[in-house]
């Protein structure tokens, strides 16, 4: 039996290859609209030149989920099918899924897919993923309820911290209370904030410097009872920054494997230049 792990684009994992047998691994990008130009999330799009068309346009932009299509075409890619979506509560990439299920049930009974919320975006992302490769790689021949009761156990028990500095464009979208976001850009300080269990973000306090923001990091990790294993950071053109939370990190908990990405446009949007998104389990 073939599998496929998909993942939304809010997921910064580009040309990853899966290590268990019979397994793909493919993303449903997602859309960015800046004065009336489309731009889609996939492999080919200029982050850069994205985020300088977001900073110089003065009209409201926007951001859209893969269409049910674009979902039904990636369903279609294996007999057993492990879905992951940016947070139900910040997209509707989620009901897209939902719905894209239904119509390839419908056309073929026999296949297996499962939606998984993930009530993050960005590193948390990243981590299902990799975690799902590995038990299919550890567990070739667990049922596809095993594998689904799996997942969800690490969704539970996982979660992703946001380290920004910029937050004009998640506050104009209702990702943040405007107040918070207009204030920290006022005072131009960084601020940490998490996914709440709605999936929505929760901002956890400011950090007016980087030892600061990482202290606060760490001692959420401890809070949340980190003791090692895998840490995506995502960066928004901050590979500097990303590579010295990793080196804290390890630092802490020598068995940790910190694995540093750059976002893709979606995560790039709403991140901003200079933003971090951390994902982790415990």
């Amino acid at each position: 039996m073939s599998w496929a792990l998909i993942a939304d684009s809010s997921c910064n994992l580009r040309g990853y290859t899966p290590s268990a047998p019979d397994t793909i691994y493919r993303f449903a990008p997602l859309k960015v609209n800046v004065g009336g130009q489309e731009y889609v999330d996939d492999e080919a799009l200029d982050v850069a030149e994205l985020n300088r068309r977001v900073a110089a346009e003065e009209s409201a932009t926007s951001s859209a989920c893969p269409s049910v299509g674009e979902w039904a075409d990636r369903f279609r890619s294996a007999d057993n099918v492990i879905a992951v979506t940016i947070s139900a509560n910040l997209s509707g990439s989620y009901e897209a899924a939902i719905m894209a299920r239904d119509i390839v049930l419908e056309e073929d009974g026999s296949r297996n897919i499962f939606i998984v919320n993930s009530r993050a975006a960005g590193g948390k992302l990243e981590l299902l993923i990799v975690a799902l490769d590995r038990y299919l790689t550890e567990h070739p021949d667990a049922t596809f309820n095993e594998v689904t009761a799996y997942i969800c156990n690490v969704e539970q028990s996982s979660t992703v911290l946001f380290l920004l500095s910029s937050y004009e464009n998640l506050a104009k979208a209702g990702r943040m209370p405007k107040v918070a976001g207009m204030l920290a850009n006022k005072l131009n300080i960084r601020m940490l904030g998490t996914a709440s269990s709605e999936g929505t973000i929760k901002v956890l306090g400011p950090a007016r410097s980087q030892k600061k923001a990482f202290e606060k990091i760490i001692g959420s990790m401890r809070e949340d009872g980190f003791q090692g294993g895998d840490v995506f950071i995502d960066h928004v053109f901050n590979e500097k920054a990303a590579e010295d939370l990793a080196a804290r990190i390890t630092a802490e908990w020598p068995t940790a494997k910190a694995t540093i990405l750059p976002c893709g446009g979606l995560c790039s949007y709403y991140a901003e230049t200079d933003g971090l998104i951390i994902g982790y389990g415990w």
